[in-house]
């Protein structure tokens, strides 16, 4: 999968200017290696849909909506229901999908290729149960959409997004469903549903997928880039972590760079102190 970069550029001496600071272990903005920026989080701002999220780090605005919608199961899987990722960045989103930092892509291309590595990563079926979304096999299964519409990146945008949708989809409660069959033939099943959220059930989460991301800066490694690290960054390794084990439960390298081997064991330790934070 190709590596996020921002679309602008740095200039020759803004980068000896960030290189020089990361090699002395001083970022930019004044944080360390692996700290965070202030992350800010507004549950249930969108009251139409079923669970939805804002959440704010850095320059980084983000929503997370879901929907959750009664369809007919996949030929394919008629004892299960579905899960959708769809990612929309705003026009003005300075990201886009890149081989070794080169612009391939406007927004569009930046939201298809994100909401792919996101379904990838974060919506597996060890992550989600799947046949939990199905009420009647083959004829009615629960069919769930996460929108997620970025109107401002500063970097890490991968990491913010699973954090976001994860906390949309935890607040999530499925309407109970009542089955109603068919008394003679020719009648078709029928459902009764009744919304109510304190006799619902959760969203099937079987694991709790954080992404952590890791890029390496010469001989540094930094946690929560910023755009302008992105674009200085040698490699690039997003760590996909269980938050309720612990567990690392994925791993994905983004770019062309080699991420140092050695240093991986080191890195998932913190990537997983990180993700228990």
């Amino acid at each position: 999968m190709k590596a996020m970069a921002p679309q602008h550029r740095v200039s020759e001496s803004e980068r000896r200017f960030l290189l020089d600071g990361v090699a002395q272990g001083m970022r930019n903005d004044g944080r360390g290696c692996f700290d965070y920026r202030r992350i800010a989080f507004e549950m249930g701002p969108i009251p139409t849909s079923t669970g939805s999220c804002r959440l704010r780090a850095g320059e980084t605005d983000l929503l997370v909506s879901v929907k959750c919608d009664m369809a007919k199961p996949s030929r394919l899987r008629p004892d299960a229901g579905q899960l959708h990722i769809n990612v929309d960045c705003a026009a003005s989103v300075s990201v886009a999908f890149s081989e070794g930092g080169s612009r391939v892509g406007g927004a569009e291309e930046a939201s298809r290729q994100l909401s792919v590595l996101l379904e990838a990563l974060c919506a597996s079926d060890e992550v989600i149960d799947r046949k939990a979304l199905c009420v009647v096999p083959g004829v009615f299964a629960w069919e769930v959409h996460v929108d997620v519409l970025v109107l401002t990146s500063g970097g890490n945008l991968l990491d913010s997004v699973s954090l976001a949708m994860c906390a949309a989809l935890g607040e999530t409660v499925l309407p109970k469903v009542e089955v109603i069959e068919a008394m003679e033939e020719g009648e078709v099943v029928q459902l009764r549903v009744d919304d109510r959220p304190e006799v619902g059930s959760l969203f099937p989460l079987r694991r709790l997928p954080l992404c952590v991301t890791v890029a390496q800066i010469q001989r540094q490694f930094l946690f929560d880039v910023t755009s302008d690290e992105e674009l200085c960054a040698d490699a690039v390794l997003c760590v996909v972590i269980d938050g309720k084990s612990g567990d690392v439960i994925g791993l994905h390298k983004l770019g062309r760079g080699l991420f140092d081997l050695a240093a991986l064991p080191s890195m998932l330790e913190r990537c997983r102190i990180a993700a228990a934070a």
